[in-house]
């Protein structure tokens, strides 16, 4: 068994994509019990007599919530197993629901939604460790882009289903149900994501555990590629709505589509990376890219013209395409005992930007306008894309990799990659 500290383990088993699929449900049930609250605020305000404001703060502690608990999940997963860590933080959460379900007043609502949105965060970190861990090196971009199509899949589904039960059946329907839902995914996780074997096949990380990781510009980078999404995702409607005279029926359909248009294209650009061996160079092309595209939007906007809004429409595609590459990247630098770890980090991170960031560009807007918003992001894939340590990746170590070790024992010309090659 090898001993590198650089050394990242994954496992060749038969049930490694029914363990995607699980991972893909547990991120998918973790992200709605948060986001569901966005989806019964007219409920929420009506059963409790909440002011928009204050339901809105309720929705924000949530968030909270699960910004400040993922690094600690991903701490917990190293050091008890990602199945450990969804079940529990999944059955916490079923648990906290029902709390919620018999709760009537408005502080103890705010104290047991920012508990739902910590417990919640226990399937980030988590899944994708539980997918890097048994995938090869050459189909982990793809694993992990079909896992992240968690969010845009739920986001609709739940858009669909839960103001509407909210309406006819009340709030405590809506948080049994999704209790319920919690708790059933909590099980399925338990029986079917398995802890990995001790004597899983090693597989190098980029850093091959020689030289130290750049960890400040991989963090950094992420950050700053986060932003223009964010933005894009909050202030879409509002700039179609405002500028282009769209209604909000409209403007929402518009950008509906454009979430579940990345269901193909994040899974698309994880195995373009697969192919390539290189995730942060085709990182960097996405973020040189998406300034392009972000360009193009500011021209429409000052220009209020259509160039507005198809371009707007483009963004939002290629920067949530681009930035889905972002957990290959952070995944092939760690070490295995610290892989939640860095994972728990960039979510972290992530979540923090996707907080920050459209409250400070909402006053940009409110000075410059859209167009002078527009702007201001522009520039972050530019930096980002310039901080990325391209020169750190080592392109042609996958392919090498798959080449000279075994499959459970089995020699590596046999593997099924290298006959398909």
């Amino acid at each position: 068994m090898d001993d590198d500290p650089g050394r990242l383990t994954i496992r060749r088993s038969p049930n490694r994509w029914v363990l995607l699929s699980v991972s893909l449900i547990a991120w998918a049930v973790g992200a709605t019990a948060v986001f569901q609250l966005s989806l019964v605020l007219p409920a929420l305000r009506a059963e409790t007599g909440m002011s928009l404001a204050l339901a809105g703060a309720l929705v924000g502690v949530a968030n909270g919530g699960l910004t400040v608990a993922m690094l600690g999940w991903g701490l917990f997963a190293d050091r008890f197993g990602e199945r450990c860590a969804m079940s529990c933080g999944l059955s916490l959460c079923a648990l906290l629901l029902c709390v919620a379900a018999a709760t009537d007043g408005v502080a103890a609502l705010f104290a047991v939604f920012a508990l739902v949105g910590a417990t919640a965060s226990s399937v980030y970190a988590p899944s994708g460790q539980a997918v890097v861990r048994r995938f090869p090196v050459r189909q982990r971009a793809l694993a992990l882009g079909l896992t992240q199509t968690a969010t845009p899949l739920s986001s609709a589904l739940a858009a669909a289903i839960v103001p509407g039960v909210a309406a006819a059946y009340g709030l405590s329907v809506v948080w049994l149900g999704m209790a319920g839902l919690c708790l059933l995914t909590a099980l399925v996780v338990f029986l079917f994501c398995g802890q990995p074997r001790a004597d899983e096949t090693p597989v190098v990380t980029a850093s091959g555990g020689a030289e130290p990781v750049p960890w400040r510009r991989i963090y950094g980078a992420c950050a700053l590629l986060i932003l223009p999404q964010s933005t894009l995702l909050t202030f879409s409607v509002s700039y179609l709505v405002d500028d282009r005279g769209w209604s909000p029926v409209q403007a929402g359909w518009l950008l509906s589509g454009a979430l579940l248009l990345t269901v193909l294209t994040r899974p698309l650009a994880g195995y373009l990376a697969d192919r390539l061996g290189a995730p942060l160079g085709l990182m960097r092309i996405f973020a040189f890219g998406n300034a392009v595209v972000l360009l193009f939007v500011v021209i429409g906007a000052v220009t209020r013209t259509w160039l507005g809004t198809v371009m707007v429409l483009v963004a939002c595609v290629s920067t949530i395409t681009g930035y889905g590459l972002a957990s290959t990247a952070v995944a092939g630098f760690a070490a295995r005992a610290r892989l939640g770890r860095a994972l728990g980090v960039q979510h972290t991170l992530q979540s923090l930007m996707t907080t920050a960031g459209p409250v400070v560009l909402s006053a940009v807007i409110g000075k410059a306008g859209y167009a002078g918003a527009f702007a201001v992001i522009a520039v972050a894939p530019l930096a980002g894309g310039a901080l990325l340590p391209v020169a750190a990746e080592r392109p042609g170590q996958s392919r090498q990799q798959c080449s000279s070790t075994s499959v459970e024992g089995a020699p590596a010309r046999m593997a099924w990659w290298t006959r398909r090659r």
